[in-house]
């Protein structure tokens, strides 16, 4: 039962992080040394599994698909969505900067503990860094699409999505911003149906919103979790030198002292606190907090890495 408890909270912590668009799940889920682990899982999503589940093998079932884990986390996620899309929300409207800065935290010092999976940084470890670095980035330069409720779009939308929740420092819900349905897909249809005491034909068309977009969630992890499996397999120093400088490319998403006068995102992200308030100096304690807690994730990580 402690370790299905554990899987929870790992599962509520990789579920925030999918919420805010800036950060990525699959980045938490690498410091708490569950992500090697969830992508193996779902690849095992396979022809092996239709055999067993026509056989009704319900113990070789949970064994094939590590069913605990995968409950656990999944249920984890599911209450992140439903409970801390608002508290996040409330957090974003009345302490803005203090809560960008936290995840800054978190963010920043989460690429030591990436970079650490590479066994050595050479020359071309050095280019892959900074190649992930710069994709990374060159997402500031893509101007927003506006909100399409078309459902087949959903899907693709949902397909995009669980890409970016599976690679470390690339950001599904900024995907999602780009794509014009971040609000419709993570805010408005979790509020419809959520909340009872919205119009009923309102709820049926965020039903189907919500219903839909998972379904391109479970396309994209049969599509892209082998590729990703096979990649860390194959090309293990590539791959998390790539994916190191996917996370340092996020940190402008995240930057939490915007210069919103200034039009572009990119510009804005290089403004800096003056450091003369009050407010800013607890931004950066909070920042330094932030830190602090990938430390503690990764401490209990090392402890129950065998959950």
């Amino acid at each position: 039962m402690k370790h299905f408890l554990i899987n929870i909270v790992q599962g509520i912590a990789i579920g925030i992080a999918n919420i805010i668009p800036g950060l990525s799940g699959a980045t938490l889920a690498l410091i708490m040394g569950i992500y090697e682990k969830i992508i193996d899982i779902l690849t095992k999503f396979d022809y092996d599994l239709i055999l067993l589940m026509k056989k009704f093998e319900i113990r070789k079932i949970t064994q094939h698909i590590s069913l605990n884990f995968l409950l656990g986390i999944t249920l984890g996620i599911i209450i992140s969505f439903i409970a801390f899309s608002r508290i996040l929300d409330t957090l974003f409207t009345h302490f803005e900067i203090q809560t960008w800065a936290y995840f800054f935290g978190i963010i920043a010092a989460s690429i030591f503990y990436i970079a650490k999976q590479v066994d050595k940084f050479g020359i071309k470890e050095v280019l892959f860094f900074m190649t992930g670095a710069l994709i990374s980035v060159s997402f500031t330069f893509m101007e927003p699409a506006t909100e399409n409720t078309n459902l087949i779009y959903v899907v693709i939308c949902g397909i995009v999505g669980i890409v970016g929740m599976l690679i470390p420092g690339l950001s599904g819900s900024y995907l999602l911003v780009l794509l014009g349905n971040y609000k419709l897909i993570l805010v408005d249809s979790i509020k419809h149906i959520t909340d009872p005491s919205l119009i009923y034909i309102e709820n049926y068309f965020y039903l189907k919103v919500f219903i839909l977009n998972l379904v391109g969630h479970i396309i994209g992890i049969l599509l892209f979790s082998r590729l990703i499996k096979w990649l860390i397999k194959s090309f293990k120093n590539i791959t998390f030198s790539t994916l190191s400088g996917f996370i340092f490319g996020s940190l402008i998403y995240i930057w939490p002292w915007q210069n919103t006068d200034i039009e572009h995102a990119t510009i804005n992200a290089c403004s800096f606190p003056a450091l003369t308030s009050a407010s800013d100096i607890y931004a950066m304690i909070i920042m330094l907090m932030g830190a602090g807690t990938i430390i503690v994730m990764e401490q209990i990580a090392t402890r129950y890495k065998d959950v």
